[in-house]
């Protein structure tokens, strides 16, 4: 009897994992059709005059973010939207997809789409952000300064998870712009930009922006092995353009940033190579 209860558990297992199997496949397959029909809409925005892309732009923003909303997409590559950015946190809790729309010689619209695991739902859930196309004080989910984010950093302190996310904006023709949001979920999985957790120089902010020359390339990164944010120091190429960010750029000194107690703390004038 024993034997037998063994064998009908093995074989329930056994169906189990060929219809979850079966499950994922049929996800997969949809996905990929979903995949080139979405593919068309993004190919279509470019089809019309810049300053007309935006109603289309939208469009593919939903439908995409319907096509994030099958939990199979935290994992499928969408390999055929490659000049969409799609990173995944360390843990692989998080994944951020971020893409920009030209409109103008110097203007660009910017999308976003926050997908993790809800652990209250147990599915996956997509969250948009909604560019507001201009600086805001304060950053929120319907109200937020577009970036292209391309690395993610996670952090953890008294029981809070953190993610810490790097990012590029093309700002004008005489400018770029580097960024670092942090953004956390909180027990009710809830997912909002945390506030004042990065300390730059005299005081605290929800986001850190460094702006510099268009012809400069600025290095943000995250360093795994030390555990910090390095940056290149910007500085005027005379003191007097200081404040004229157009005019900013490198000078071979390096800044950073370590997580401590809850915050990013800043460092001036680190080795980077240590």
């Amino acid at each position: 009897m024993k034997r037998q209860n063994i064998l009908k558990k093995g074989i329930f297992i056994f169906f189990f994992f060929i219809a979850v199997y079966h499950s994922k496949a049929q996800d997969t397959s949809s996905l990929a059709v979903t995949e080139h029909q979405i593919l068309a809409k993004y190919l279509g925005i470019f089809t019309v005059n810049p300053m007309d892309r935006e109603s289309k732009a939208e469009k593919f923003f939903d439908e995409f973010y319907e096509a994030t909303s099958c939990d199979s997409s935290f994992y499928y590559p969408f390999l055929l939207l490659d000049k969409i950015g799609k990173i995944y946190s360390p843990d692989h809790k998080l994944r951020i997809y971020s893409w920009n729309i030209p409109i103008g010689i110097d203007d660009n619209l910017y999308y976003c789409i926050i997908q993790y695991y809800s652990k209250h739902n147990k599915k996956y859930i997509s969250v948009k952000l909604h560019d507001t196309h201009k600086p805001t004080q304060k950053i929120t989910l319907s109200e937020w300064p577009g970036v292209l984010y391309y690395q993610i950093a996670d952090t953890k302190n008294s029981g809070q998870y953190f993610y810490t996310i790097l990012g590029f904006n093309m700002n004008n023709l005489l400018s770029n712009k580097k960024v670092i949001d942090v953004i956390s979920i909180n027990d009710d999985d809830v997912v909002s930009f945390c506030s004042k957790l990065i300390e730059y120089k005299k005081g605290y902010v929800d986001r850190l922006v460094f702006e510099y020359n268009e012809k400069a390339n600025m290095m943000l990164r995250y360093d795994e092995r030390n555990q910090m944010i390095v940056f290149d120091h910007l500085s005027p190429q005379k003191p007097s353009l200081e404040g004229n960010y157009q005019f900013y750029g490198p000078d071979f000194s390096y800044d950073g940033l370590r997580f401590e107690n809850g915050v990013w703390k800043y460092y001036s004038n680190i080795d980077v190579k240590n």
